[in-house]
């Protein structure tokens, strides 16, 4: 169930926005359910949409060649031959994007829509799903029919074949290859669904558990999320709240500390101004790591599984407590310079009072350099904690666990940890990419007011390598799904290869708020 718990609270999609439900965000018309914008409206915004990629993004057709998107251009534009609603014109717009087939080349999910449907008690599919290739297998399920496990196969959806029934929902995803597009998929089902068809009363599933020659069939009611969450309760154990916490550490058997540092952003912001407030997350990493050397742990397991990523400048302050030298999060930073990127910069600029050192340090880089030049970005290094906050050179062996799910700047944790030799890399391959198009920027259209964004730059992972991939364990462990088994694979690999130092300590869990 923690494995359940964790997914649903990391791998959902827009983790960011979603996870800050008393944030407020600038509404945009495209907000507005009832609002319908005419033919010449959005033949306009679709033409913007695809000029303005052009000019913003780094290499648009890096995956999708440019002949082909031309001609799908041509194709998307003739289907705007009638008004559409905001809803209908995102989705629209939403599919083109997608077709690059880039991950930071996208026009998010209509949160604000989708919030608004959910409060208002609307009802989804209490499921999410673990996409493995051809195979399609439950990873959780918030009803409350007993013949459903976690693992158990799925064959089809209204009768029809599960990878066939799931294709229209990925067309609204941007991923930059299947295994990326796969894993958002999965964890996303029911937003998607909702997008995509509207709600409904019930769907029908074929489920097989394994290892059973007879599948069954299963006429699922979709549920609100109060019902929903009320199965998650009456399914969790009454001592695992704590576990449930988004950031947490302890102190596993075998004197091992074990922390999750949860996303690297602001998962307790109440105003959109805090999202990017790395106090609090600073001020917990400090906690544990301290707590880990008082006990004397003979080893530190980080996990990163199912982890949306966020923002270095809160991941560099962990890696600082076992970094050995001076690091940076990429060998090479190219950007291509746009007057969209310098715009979105400058929005960043306050009113009053100066800019951040990086905002103004863009701005004079794009005031020096002409459209569309390709430019390498000067990159400052991070600098390891003086001691005592810093274990390198201890006898504490650092481990940072991954899976296919570790997504963003958890990828680039693991890749600095790994480049510079930090620490043990553990796990899975990742789907997401240590080298890729990324730092986002965004612009709006001029009617609708979607915004779309785009990937200024080429970021190339510290070891120089520039082929888009993403980051290999030094040790692969086919992990298991359950959760707590999972983490017990990394326990026993830790008994088995690395000598315990003295000491000991009895089990205990602290999570910050």
């Amino acid at each position: 169930m923690l494995f359940i718990l964790r997914r649903v609270l990391y791998c959902t999609l827009l983790p960011l926005l979603l996870a800050c439900g008393n944030c407020s965000y600038a509404a945009t018309p495209a907000d507005d359910p009832a609002r319908v914008f005419s033919v010449a409206e959005l033949q306009q915004d679709f033409r913007q949409l695809y000029q303005d990629l052009q000019r913003g993004s780094f290499d648009l057709f890096a995956h999708m060649p440019q002949a082909r998107f031309e001609q799908s251009f041509k194709q998307y534009l003739a289907e705007i031959n009638q008004p559409m609603t905001a809803l209908q014109a995102q989705k629209h717009f939403m599919q083109f994007v997608a077709l690059a087939n880039i991950a930071h080349t996208r026009i998010d999910f209509p949160v604000a829509q989708y919030r608004a449907f959910i409060t208002a008690g609307g009802k989804t599919l209490p499921f999410s799903f673990r996409i493995n290739g051809d195979e399609v297998v439950v990873a959780a399920y918030y009803g409350a029919d007993k013949r459903v496990q976690p693992d158990q196969q799925v064959l089809s959806i209204n009768g029809i074949a599960v990878r066939q029934f799931l294709q229209p929902l990925q067309g609204y995803l941007a991923a930059d290859n299947a295994a990326l597009l796969d894993g958002l998929t999965g964890g996303q089902l029911a937003p998607l669904l909702w997008l995509h068809h509207g709600e409904q009363s019930a769907y029908t599933l074929t489920l097989q558990q394994p290892g059973s020659a007879a599948p069954y069939q299963l006429r699922q009611a979709t549920l609100s999320q109060d019902e929903q969450a009320q199965h998650i309760a009456a399914n969790n154990p009454p001592d695992s709240a704590a576990s449930s916490e988004p950031r947490q550490y302890r102190i596993l058997s075998g004197n091992i500390g074990y922390l999750q540092p949860g996303p690297f952003y602001n998962v307790y912001a109440t105003t959109d101004a805090e999202v990017w407030d790395t106090s609090e997350f600073h001020a917990f990493i400090d906690q544990a790591f301290t707590d880990f050397v008082a006990k004397g742990v003979s080893a530190i397991i980080i996990d990163l599984r199912d982890n949306p990523g966020g923002t270095n400048s809160f991941s560099d302050h962990m890696l600082a407590w076992f970094a050995d030298k001076p690091f940076r999060f990429a060998s090479d930073f190219r950007v291509k310079v746009s007057d969209l990127s310098r715009a979105a910069n400058r929005a960043r600029m306050p009113a009053n009072g100066p800019a951040d050192a990086i905002t103004q340090q863009l701005e004079q880089f794009y005031a020096s350099h002409q459209q569309g030049d390709v430019i390498s970005f000067p990159l400052d290094n991070s600098k390891p904690h003086d001691k005592p906050r810093n274990i390198a050179g201890s006898d504490i062996k650092v481990l940072l666990l991954i899976n296919r799910y570790s997504y963003s700047n958890a990828v680039s944790v693991a890749a600095i940890a790994q480049d510079y030799n930090f620490a043990t890399v553990i796990g899975e391959s990742t789907a997401d990419l240590a080298t890729t198009y990324g730092a986002m920027e965004s612009f709006t259209l001029q009617h609708t007011g979607i915004r779309v964004g785009y990937p200024k730059a080429l970021i190339i992972r510290p070891n120089g390598d520039a082929k888009p991939a993403g980051v290999t364990p030094d040790v692969i462990l086919p992990l298991a799904a359950d959760d707590d088994a999972a983490l017990q694979q990394v326990v026993d690999y830790i008994a088995e290869n690395y000598q315990p130092t003295a000491g000991g300590a009895d089990a205990e869990n602290n999570t910050m708020q």
